[in-house]
């Protein structure tokens, strides 16, 4: 699961390794997740250590109660100076994605292989809710589908992913499903 919204994702500046915590919304969209979530027979929970996913996780784990296990490998993409800068200046500045100062695509795929191999290994044959970013959720997606673009394809916050260990290798079943409804989150601001 991709965490919930935060100030920077609202004003679309780029955070990544910066540590923002989630917004008013963003807790709101966690509670919704929690709520459609509530009845999953999780065995294990894994989140980034950056705030605005572990604070997701624990909201959802409010109705499982169970250790949340954090692992510095699935932290954002780190930006280096860009981190706080605007997307739409960002992406007019380098429309291919390559960002000067920022941990390459390779090296965040290599990342999350890391932490999907670990995951794997300590909670073989187990159901687990991970939380972490839209960058490094992709980049997991990736190393199992050809769909995702590290560019182009979008994660919602709060949106869940499906993958699954079947047959000895990784499918990806769906990707960016919704876990509240925009109506619901409007009637929420009011």
């Amino acid at each position: 699961m991709r965490h919930g919204l935060t100030e920077y994702n609202h004003l679309r500046k780029l955070q990544g390794s910066s540590d923002i915590p989630l917004n008013a919304e963003g807790e709101y969209q966690a509670e919704c997740a929690a709520e459609k979530l509530k009845d999953e027979p999780f065995d294990a929970i894994v989140s980034s250590p950056l705030g605005r996913a572990h604070r997701t996780a624990e909201i959802i784990n409010q109705h499982h109660q169970l250790p949340i296990h954090t692992m510095d490998e699935l932290k954002e993409q780190h930006f280096g100076t860009l981190e706080g800068s605007h997307i739409d200046d960002i992406i007019e500045k380098y429309p291919n994605g390559e960002l000067p100062g920022a941990e390459t695509f390779d090296a965040l795929s290599a990342r999350a292989e890391k932490a999907i191999r670990h995951i794997h290994e300590q909670f073989e044959g187990q159901y687990v809710l991970l939380t972490a970013h839209s960058r490094t959720i992709k980049s997991i997606l990736a190393l199992y589908s050809d769909e995702i673009d590290m560019l182009r394809t979008k994660l919602d916050n709060c949106s869940l992913s499906h993958i699954e260990f079947l047959d000895s290798k990784w499918h990806v079943h769906e990707y960016n499903v919704q876990t509240y409804a925009e109506s619901a989150q409007e009637e929420h601001k009011k």
